[in-house]
C-alpha cells in the first residue's frame, strides 16, 4: 500500500504542557497587549488565535478542520451580532425620540439633598438600564454627582462607589447593553429569558444595597446644599432641546412587558426602534431623513452643555461595530479552543471533582472573578469561563441560564474592583477616585457575587434542564 495513501490518523488529546503553553500564550498576549501597549483586545485575539492553531496542527488538526470549526463558533454568535446591531438603533431612536433625555430628567427631579445618594443610586441604575450603558452613565450623571457631592461635603469615594455600582447594576440587565448579550452568546441563550433570570436573583442584592445607601445618606448627611447647580444645568438643558413629557417613559416599559411575555428579542428590540422613531417624528419634530440617519450613525448631541452632550451622543448601529468585531474576533478564537478541547481538558484537571450543581455554580463564579484579576478585561474573563465550563453545566443537567448568570454576577460587575482591570483603570480615569477608595462603598459590585454563592450552597435558584433538553443541547454542541 502506497504510504501516501495511508488514512490521516485522527488528532490526539493536547499534553498538559501544551494546555499550560496555550493558556500563558492566551494570558501573555492579552496582559501585555492591555496593560503595557494600551491597546484593544481585538488584534491580540488574532494573534492568540493564530499562535493557538499552531498548537492544534501539531495535535494533527488540518487547516480544513480548523477553519471549519471557527466558522461554526462565529454562526454560533450571529444572533447576538444582529442584535447588538439593533440594540444600536434602539438607542439612537430612543434619545432622538425624547425617551431617554425624558427618563434622565423626571429622574433628575427626584434628587433631594437630605436623600441625595439614595436619589443617585436609584437614578442612575434608571439610566443605566435605559441607555444600556454604565460608562456613559458614570461618566456624565456621574461626573455630575461628584461634583455635587463636593459642594455638599459628602466623602467622594462614597459616591463614586455608590455611582458606580448602579451603573453596572443596569449594564447587566439592560437588554440594550453589550454585556448581557455577549454573556447570552457565550451561553448560548436567549437574551430575554437571561435578562428575567439575572432580575429575579439581583432584587435581593438591589434591596441590601439600597438599604445601605440609606444607612450612608443618615451617617454622611450633607452639611449643605451646595453643587446642585450641575443638576439644574442638566435639567434645563434637556428641557430646553427637546421635548419632555411623562408619556415618553411608557416605552422604558416595553422592556419588561416584552421580558414577562418572552417576545423573541430580535423582533422586539425592533419594535423597540420603530418606537423611538416614531416618537422622533410625531413628538419631537425629526424629519424621515434624520431619523433613518440615527438609526445608522446615531445621535449627535448640540445643546450647548458638555456633560448633556455626553450623555446624549450615543448610539446607532455604526456604535456598536467595536463589540461585534470583538464578538467575531473572540469567537475565531473560540473556534480554534472548541476544536482543540484545550479547555475541556484543562476544566476536567481543575474542577473533575467538582461536580454538585452547587459547586459548579460558585466555582463558575470564583472563576470568572480569578480571570478578571488576571485577564484585566472582563470581555475576556467572560469568554474563557463560559468555553469552560459551558459543557460541564449542561452534562450535569443544569441549564446554561446558570452560567449566563454567573458569568453576570462576576465577571462583568467585579471588573471595576481590580484597579489593573481595564473597568477599573476607566472609572478612576473618569471619576479620579482610586478603585481601593470607592470599592468598599460599591455595594452592587460585590454583594451579588456573594449572593450567588450564597444562594446556591442553599441549593436554591438553579435552573435544572429536562433529559430532553439535555439531550438536544448536548447533540447540537456535538452537531456544532
Amino acid at each position: 500500500m502506497d504510504k501516501r495513501d495511508k488514512p490521516k490518523a485522527p488528532p490526539r488529546k493536547p499534553y498538559i504542557w501544551e494546555i499550560i503553553l496555550a493558556m500563558v500564550i492566551l494570558i501573555g498576549v492579552l496582559v501585555y497587549s492591555v496593560a503595557v501597549l494600551g491597546i484593544d483586545v481585538h488584534i491580540p485575539f488574532i494573534v492568540v488565535a493564530a499562535l493557538t492553531a499552531l498548537i492544534a496542527i501539531r495535535m494533527g488538526y488540518t487547516w480544513q478542520e480548523l477553519e471549519n470549526s471557527i466558522l461554526k463558533s462565529i454562526a454560533s454568535v450571529m444572533q447576538a451580532v444582529l442584535i447588538l446591531i439593533m440594540v444600536g438603533m434602539v438607542i439612537g431612536s430612543w434619545i432622538q425620540g425624547g425617551i431617554v433625555p425624558s427618563l434622565v430628567y423626571y429622574g433628575l427631579q427626584m434628587i433631594h439633598p437630605q436623600v441625595f445618594l439614595v436619589a443617585i443610586f436609584l437614578v442612575g441604575s434608571l439610566c443605566s438600564i435605559a441607555t444600556g450603558s454604565s460608562w456613559t452613565m458614570i461618566g456624565t450623571l456621574g461626573v455630575a454627582a461628584i461634583g455635587i457631592s463636593e459642594g455638599m461635603g459628602i466623602p467622594l469615594p462614597l459616591t463614586a462607589g455608590i455611582v458606580i455600582g448602579a451603573g453596572y447594576f443596569g449594564d447587566k440587565l439592560s437588554p440594550l447593553s453589550d454585556t448581557p448579550n455577549l454573556h447570552c452568546a457565550i451561553a448560548r441563550v436567549n437574551l430575554f429569558e437571561h435578562c428575567k433570570n439575572v432580575f429575579k436573583y439581583t432584587i435581593p442584592s438591589f434591596l441590601l444595597a439600597l438599604l445601605m445607601c440609606f444607612i450612608c445618606s443618615r451617617i454622611y448627611a450633607p452639611r449643605s446644599t451646595g453643587g446642585m447647580s450641575s443638576i439644574a444645568e442638566i435639567t434645563e438643558t434637556l428641557h430646553d432641546s427637546f421635548v419632555i413629557h411623562p408619556l415618553l417613559i411608557l416605552p422604558v416599559l416595553m422592556v419588561f412587558l416584552m421580558i414577562a411575555l418572552k417576545i423573541p428579542a430580535i423582533p422586539g428590540i425592533l419594535l423597540m426602534a420603530v418606537v423611538g422613531s416614531l416618537c422622533a417624528m410625531i413628538v419631537q419634530g425629526a424629519n424621515l431623513h434624520d431619523t433613518l440617519t440615527v438609526l445608522l450613525y446615531g445621535y449627535s448631541g448640540d445643546t450647548g452643555s458638555e456633560i448633556v452632550d455626553s450623555l446624549v451622543t450615543r448610539g446607532g448601529m455604526d456604535s456598536m461595530m467595536y463589540i461585534t468585531s470583538l464578538i467575531l474576533c473572540v469567537s475565531a478564537y473560540g473556534g480554534v479552543i472548541d476544536v482543540t478541547r484545550i479547555l475541556h481538558v484543562l476544566v476536567e484537571k481543575l474542577l473533575g471533582r467538582v461536580n454538585s450543581p452547587s459547586g459548579i455554580m460558585i466555582s463558575t463564579a470564583l472563576c470568572g472573578f480569578i480571570l478578571n484579576i488576571i485577564a484585566v478585561d472582563n470581555y475576556v474573563s467572560a469568554v474563557m469561563t463560559g468555553n469552560m465550563l459551558r459543557e460541564k453545566f449542561i452534562r450535569r443537567g443544569l441549564s446554561p441560564l446558570n452560567l449566563s448568570r454567573c458569568l453576570a454576577e462576576s465577571c462583568a460587575i467585579t471588573s471595576p474592583l481590580i484597579p489593573w482591570n481595564t473597568c477599573g483603570i476607566t472609572m478612576l480615569g473618569m471619576l479620579g477616585i482610586p478603585v481601593l477608595k470607592y470599592a468598599p462603598f460599591a455595594f452592587l459590585l460585590y454583594i451579588p457575587p456573594i449572593m450567588v454563592i450564597v444562594i446556591s450552597l442553599l441549593k436554591k435558584g438553579i435552573i435544572y434542564l429536562t433529559p430532553e433538553e439535555q439531550a438536544e443541547l448536548l447533540k447540537n454542541d456535538s452537531a456544532a
